[in-house]
């Protein structure tokens, strides 16, 4: 399986690249590759600004279809991966759960989509995608539609539970996403509570 991580540009509200962003000190995208590539032999990074991954030693590919979102992104990283499966993700998720890709890697066989459904509602941009799900996307796309989930009736969804999610991460923030300086403050706490937990 490889991973693929979506890498967009600027950020409306935050006015800044996501993937540079510091937590705890540490550059997000640094913190995700480190976890990753305990899991993955194969690491690809989706950017239209692939000079700025050059040092993560990895592939980069630009969206194949522009200005399509990051149902765009998910379309380009099946249609260049090698793998059938491929757990796909946005780069502005700091603390993402080794164990719990794990397991959604344990599950995957006869699905074309393993997807957490958290309190907040199905997690597109942190789920396993099969290369199945392609046909189905192209079609969204060609109809200018964006919504991740409007293919999901076509193919095989496995879904994972508030309770299977809570076994792995219990305290719900493998999905809080960077949207907001807000959402970065909320991080930067969620990191001191973590290292402080660590250090007792």
């Amino acid at each position: 399986m490889t991973s693929i991580i979506l890498a967009g540009g600027k950020n409306k509200r935050i006015g800044k690249d996501k993937s540079f962003i510091k937590i705890g000190g540490i550059i997000i995208i640094d913190r995700a590759f480190s976890i990753l590539s305990k899991i993955f032999k194969d690491i690809i990074i989706i950017t239209n600004t692939p000079d700025l991954y050059t040092y993560l030693g990895c592939k980069t590919y630009p969206d194949i279809i522009p200005g399509k979102d990051s149902l765009g992104g998910i379309y380009t990283g099946l249609k260049v991966s090698s793998s059938k499966h491929n757990f796909i993700f946005a780069c502005d998720m700091p603390f993402l759960n080794e164990s719990l890709i794990k397991y959604m890697i344990g599950i995957t066989k006869d699905s074309d989509i393993v997807i957490p459904r958290s309190k907040k509602g199905f997690e597109p941009l942190h789920a396993i995608y099969s290369k199945v799900c392609i046909p189905y996307i192209e079609k969204l796309i060609e109809g200018n539609n964006l919504r991740i989930l409007d293919f999901f009736t076509h193919v095989k969804v496995k879904e994972i539970g508030i309770s299977e999610i809570a076994t792995y991460d219990p305290k719900e923030i493998a999905f809080l996403n960077l949207n907001t300086e807000e959402d970065i403050l909320r991080a930067e706490a969620v990191e001191k509570s973590l290292y402080e937990e660590h250090e007792a």
